[in-house]
């Protein structure tokens, strides 16, 4: 699916953009596809076309109800409701700012007008373009194109199923047969929802697709289900009493014979799809059935297309007033109002907003907020929320923004007291994490659990390692060893995870250790009141044993003196073994990953104290599907923005700078 870039909607001016149109050629060519199809089709039935009585026909028709046609008006409408709503759906999944109102009125206007005067790419682009200002030529083609492309995806899928559970002999193969095809349609359909949530974005040539997330794929099916059956019982209701066609028998044939038309691209499928129901029902009165398709292009195309053309007509223009947006865009430079918040918190890992990549949601007062950030399928709350501002109303936003957007909610790495709340407002919540802390005023290296610390210490003070916290670091060398450093691991980790950049280092104090005067690693820390976390921590390959620990020493150090009462080693994952039900494999798995044991057995040397992490969602499926395209997010996390990149020393108000601070020599602090 094409993303569309909404940038033209907030100027409230339309940008026309130029929109191809087919030639003359390629329309004479297409519709000769369309001829020869129809004509293919007729020389296979010309015996049952050539037997078409129109009297009959015509006596057949003046016999539906008023009854019949107020029932198929009734069905209609269900089926355009939930057509509208593919509006309103790819709408939020493309982020064009249109309200979802406008958005389903445009789309059952312009599906009603193209499906009835073909050309549909161009009439319903074109309708779309004049009922939703601020959209430009060009957006409107990809949203008619999306819609078109979504349908299409969706009806293969559905009529897969269908055909499993209600199967039709086609083309002379059998039940069986046409069972075991339908299930290599799913299968491929399965495919693509794996890649969908692996692999979103694919690069074919110099096109790029990016799929839908698996939550809009659900409601398109749901939709296009919706729209199939309430057409098909348009049609159904429209039969006279003694056809013998069963609704359930009826949906499978109506399904392929619909598809068999759209592709066509004939006006309304017309011929087409009259000749494929012909071949797929069981031979019956083909005059009562011949009225009953004329009686629901009546009801089902000809009505709504006036009733478009009237709303189309009367269409207000005017720009409609948007509510004020609820999120704050990713910017590496927070302004003055959600510094002030951030550096209220209680949450020094909020300095991750300085990556430039997450976004804020807001209270609707605006005095709290919650760090959020997008994954390829869901929309995460990281941390808890700050400020002011109830957890479970930012849980219930959180949702609803999820939702427009067309992801899953989750919020990832919830402490304990938000973790219950969550739990007490329906969400499913299990351990994702344990962070790892200490208590500055009680820390001592004579502990006995950290021996294994000290004997790293004496051999980083024999090789002459010492540590310092340095406000003005030499950023080239610091980028050389964080370069080395994520090119021997395959790249950086990310999302909930800091990344290095000169811009977004410049933000932090940094303990740089030398050897000799070379610097061979440096340690980043988020600070706040009175904790600082751990955030980035980069040893040179040549760096010597011990020299990891005696940098977090320093750091100790260098925070107590700051009047710092806590720091923190940041997360591990749980211990499989404490966890219970599937979530353990998943964790097991983790601790067989490569570094997880070299990592749990750092943090442990310092003896720290364990406080557990929680993942959320709203049910159990959004939290499996949310846990993993976050494990996605954080081991693949895309390429940081230009401007994350550049140093910028220039201090912009509220953010947070380290004090000057004395050297210090991890010597000192080995027994």
């Amino acid at each position: 699916m094409a993303h569309i870039k909404p940038g033209s909607a907030a100027t409230g001016t339309p940008q026309v953009a130029p929109l191809r149109l087919p030639g003359w050629g390629a329309a004479l060519r297409r519709q000769s596809m369309v001829i020869a199809l129809l004509l293919g089709f007729a020389l296979l039935l010309r015996e049952r076309i050539a037997a078409l009585d129109w009297v009959a026909i015509g006596a057949a028709f003046a016999q539906v109800s008023w009854l019949q046609w107020s029932f198929a008006a009734l069905a209609s409408a269900g089926s355009f409701a939930a057509l509208a709503n593919y509006d309103a759906l790819l709408h939020r999944a493309l982020g064009t700012a249109q309200p979802p109102a406008r958005a389903r009125r445009a789309g059952w206007v312009a599906i009603a007008i193209s499906q009835t005067v073909g050309f549909g790419l161009i009439s319903g682009a074109l309708v779309r373009w004049r009922m939703l200002p601020g959209l430009s030529l060009r957006e409107a083609s990809h949203l008619t194109a999306a819609v078109a492309a979504s349908f299409l995806a969706a009806w293969t899928l559905l009529s897969a199923l269908v055909l499993i559970a209600l199967p039709l002999p086609l083309a002379g193969h059998g039940v069986w047969a046409v069972r075991a095809l339908a299930g290599v349609v799913l299968l491929a359909g399965g495919g693509l929802c794996a890649l969908a949530l692996w692999q979103p974005g694919i690069k074919l040539a110099r096109w790029h697709l990016r799929l839908p997330t698996l939550p809009v794929m659900g409601r398109i099916i749901w939709l296009c289900l919706l729209d199939t059956a309430f057409a098909a019982l348009a049609l159904w209701v429209l039969l006279p009493t003694g056809s013998g066609i069963g609704a359930l028998a009826l949906y499978p044939a109506f399904l392929i014979a619909l598809g068999v038309g759209f592709v066509s691209g004939s006006p309304g499928g017309v011929g087409p799809f009259e000749v494929a129901l012909f071949a797929l029902l069981p031979q019956g009165e083909t005059a009562s059935l011949m009225a009953a398709i004329l009686a629901w292009r009546l009801v089902y195309y000809a009505a709504p297309t006036l009733l478009a053309m009237g709303a189309l007509v009367l269409s207000d223009l005017a720009r409609p007033d948007r509510a004020r947006p609820l999120l704050v865009p990713p910017a590496p430079a927070l302004t003055p109002h959600l510094a002030r918040l951030v550096a209220q918190s209680n949450q020094p890992e909020l300095g991750l907003l300085h990556q430039g990549e997450h976004m804020v949601l807001l209270s609707p007062d605006t005095q709290g907020g919650w760090m959020v950030g997008r994954t390829s399928q869901a929309l995460v709350g990281l941390l808890d929320p700050f400020g002011s501002g109830d957890i479970a109303q930012f849980l219930a936003q959180l949702r609803m923004q999820a939702h427009d957007e067309g992801r899953m909610a989750c919020a990832y790495k919830l402490a304990p007291r938000a973790a219950a709340i969550a739990r007490r407002s329906g969400w499913h919540v299990t351990p994702v994490a344990m962070e790892c802390w200490l208590d500055l005023a009680g820390f001592t290296l004579e502990s006995p659990a950290r021996s294994g610390l000290r004997r790293k210490l004496r051999k980083a003070s024999k090789a002459g390692v010492t540590c310092a916290l340095e406000e003005n670091p030499n950023l080239h060398e610091l980028s050389q060893i964080a370069a080395h450093w994520a090119q021997a691991r395959g790249g950086e980790r990310g999302f909930s995870m800091g990344r290095y950049s000169a811009d977004y280092i410049s933000e932090q104090p940094v303990i740089v250790a030398r050897l000799n005067g070379a610097i061979i690693g440096f340690a980043s820390f988020h600070t706040g009141h009175s904790a600082w976390v751990l955030d980035l921590m980069r040893p040179a390959p040549d760096a010597p044993d011990g020299t990891m620990q005696a940098l977090i020493v320093a750091a100790i150090d260098v925070a107590r003196a700051n009047g710092a009462a806590r720091l923190s080693l940041a997360a591990l994952p749980p211990r499989a073994a404490d966890i219970d039900g599937p979530a353990r494999k998943i964790w097991d798995r983790a601790e067989k990953g490569a570094g997880a044991a070299g990592l749990r057995q750092f943090k442990m040397g310092f003896a720290p104290r364990l406080s557990p992490r929680y993942i959320a969602a709203p049910n159990r499926g959004a939290l499996m599907l949310g846990a993993a395209d976050i494990a996605r997010a954080i081991h693949a996390p895309p390429a940081l923005h230009a401007a994350s990149q550049t140093p910028t020393r220039a201090p912009s108000e509220g953010q947070i700078h380290p004090p000057a601070r004395a050297p210090f020599k991890s010597g000192s602090h080995s027994s």
